[in-house]
Parts: C-alpha cells; structure tokens; sequence
C-alpha cells in the first residue's frame, strides 16, 4: 500500500494580517521552519513521501518555501486553485491521483502527531474515514465531536458557549478510503460542513482518534508566539550557563555578546550589543540588536534593526524592519519594511505603510 498525502495550503489567513500580506500562512516560520513542514514532516516520518498542495493564495513564494525546504526523496505536486473549492472539494479535484489510502491535513495549523499510530488505528478499525481529534480548552473556535466506540455520533461547528458538549475538537487530518470521495458530488465543499452529514446520512461509520502530539491553530499574532514557544519547548536543548537558560534552538552563537537567553528560538547571523535580554521568543536571521534592547515574548523576523535602548513585548516585527532606539512596542504588529523613528510609542496596533491587494 502505498499511501499518498494532501495538504491544503489555499487560505489567506485574514486573521493573521498584515502579516500575511506578505507570506502565506502556512509558511510563516516557527521555531526556525515553515509551519506546513511540522506536518510534511510528521508523513515523511510515517513513511509518506508522495504529497500533493493544494494552493490558492500567494502560491509562487508558497511552493517556493515547499520546494526548498522539502526532503530530497519527498515527491511533491502542487495544485493551484483559481477559486476556492473548500477543504472537501480542493482534495475532490485531484483525486485522480489517488488510488489508495491517503491522509489529508491543513498547511496552516500547526501539527506534529504520530501519524503512523493513526495509520494503524484506521487499519485496525477496517475504516473509511478517521478524524483526528485533539482535547482543547476553548472549543468555541472549532468543530467539536462526541465519540462512542470510536465512533464519531455527533459533531458540531464554532459552537457557542450553551450548546458547548464536548472539549474534543477536529484537526482538520483525516485518513481516508478512495471511495469516500464519491460522496462528493459538487464544488465547493467542506469536509465537516457537507461532507460528514452526507455520511452519517448514509450510514457510513467516522471514525475518531485522539491525536498524540503538538496541534495548534496558529489562526492569531499571538499564537505564532506561542506556536515558536511551544516548538522550542520540544525541540530545544537544555541551557544552563552564565548567560543562556532553558531549553533553546540556537543556530548560531557568534554575534552574541553575552546575551540573555532564555527559552527562545535564535537565528543566523545576529549581532548584538551590550545588556541585550531576549526572553521567550523568536528572532530570526540578521537580526541587529542595539545597546539595551530587551525583547519579551515576542516573534523577530529576518533582517530587523533594534536600535538601543528598544523595549519590545509581546509583539511581532516583520522582515526589514528598523526601529528606532528608545522605542517602546508593545501588543502590536509591524510589517515589512518599516523604519520607525526614535523614541516611538507602539501600543496594540498593527502598523503598516501600505495596503496590499490580495
């Protein structure tokens, strides 16, 4: 059996701007990587080398991103769509190419399962269709399922907080048969809108499992902070020196300058100054940092220019940036290419000096 990927990489990520403006969300980094490569990265794992993208949105830098930071034995075809054609319906128009079992995900949720365990509960069961499920806190922004017998009996979308029963939520990956996509008989089409009420109708058993492994939906600004954080987390190594502490991902020490670290993702390629602190974030390559510059759970892209005395908390700066010394920025974002003046003041806005068309 040879079992094939789909990854649905078309959105827009409108809850994201500005910062997809610029970037398409599924390749938004965290912790040193586009987000979609945890989820490539959890089939190649599985053994799942053959993918296909489905794309809409900014598709050129997408598949560029893909393409360069793809494994080399990773098969991959993208399809890009002129319109949306909903997460069912996008998989529809290239099920041509499949044949046999194959898994589907979201590019733009962050997700690292064990997909192999899944592969086998599916088998196991003689499934045609498993749901990946994961417990959340808040289910009021997903689609919430009730399980018996690991059988899914109940689903709901965006439910509000009265009609709230249960804290296990779709994934938005799903394992399935070929022929589940006969059920599909028109585009644009959901998955847990269209589709699942079509099989339930039909008697056709969903079948359930709670996913082991980092799931996050990386929908808001700040959840890419914690999206890097949570990444670092798992993947850091362990610091215990006169400077650096916690688990870290530290691409490059040189430029350093006896910099505070703590539990924070660093790039290539920084330089920094004197009493630099960086605390729970993520500063990516070429990043300068100025004399006194403190940066607190917050998210650097590539290229940004920290003049001293810069304060900067909970925010994210987009690549190119210069901020001017003795600013203050706190629950804001900035995007590209910025050169903020000396002594700014940036409080809970998003900051951009020009409107981009999707």
């Amino acid at each position: 059996m040879t079992i094939k990927a789909v990854v649905m990489a078309g959105g827009k990520g409108t809850r994201l701007r500005p910062i997809t403006y610029s970037i398409p969300k599924p390749v938004v980094p965290i912790a040193g990587k586009p987000c979609m490569l945890y989820l490539l990265d959890s089939y190649y794992s599985a053994g799942i080398k053959d993918v296909i993208v489905t794309t809409g949105y900014k598709f050129s830098s997408l598949i560029t991103s893909i393409i360069e930071n793809r494994h080399d034995d990773q098969t991959i075809l993208f399809s890009v769509e002129k319109e949306p054609a909903g997460t069912a319906g996008s998989v529809k128009l290239v099920s041509n190419f499949i044949d046999d079992t194959f898994i589907v995900g979201s590019g733009d949720i962050l997700s690292d399962f064990n997909i192999s365990e899944i592969l086998e509960f599916h088998k196991n069961m003689g499934a045609k269709i498993t749901v990946v499920l994961t417990e959340v806190e808040d289910p009021r922004q997903f689609g919430i399922v009730k399980l018996e017998n690991n059988r899914i009996v109940r689903f709901l979308e965006k439910p509000d907080k009265d009609q709230t029963f249960s804290h296990i939520a779709n994934t938005g990956i799903y394992i399935i048969e070929p022929e589940i996509m006969e059920y599909i008989e028109k585009i644009p089409y959901d998955f847990a809108k269209d589709l699942f009420p079509e099989l339930m109708k039909h008697n056709v058993d969903i079948y359930g499992y709670l996913g082991k492994g980092v799931w996050l939906d990386t929908g808001r600004p700040n959840d890419l902070i914690i999206a890097n954080q949570i990444m670092v987390e798992k993947y850091g190594k362990s610091y215990s020196e006169d400077f650096i502490r916690g688990k870290n991902i530290i691409m490059d020490m040189v430029g350093l300058q006896k910099t505070r670290i703590n539990r924070c993702y660093i790039g290539s390629g920084i330089k920094t100054g004197n009493n630099v602190n960086i605390t729970s974030s993520a500063v990516y390559n070429n990043a300068m940092l100025g004399d006194n510059v403190e940066i607190t759970n917050s998210l650097l892209m590539d290229n940004v220019n920290v003049k001293s005395g810069t304060k900067i908390k909970n925010s994210v700066i987009m690549r190119n940036c210069i901020i001017g010394e003795d600013s203050e920025i706190l629950d804001s974002i900035i995007a590209p290419d910025m050169d903020l003046m000396g002594k700014s003041r940036i409080y809970n806005v998003s900051l951009a000096s020009k409107i981009i068309e999707d």
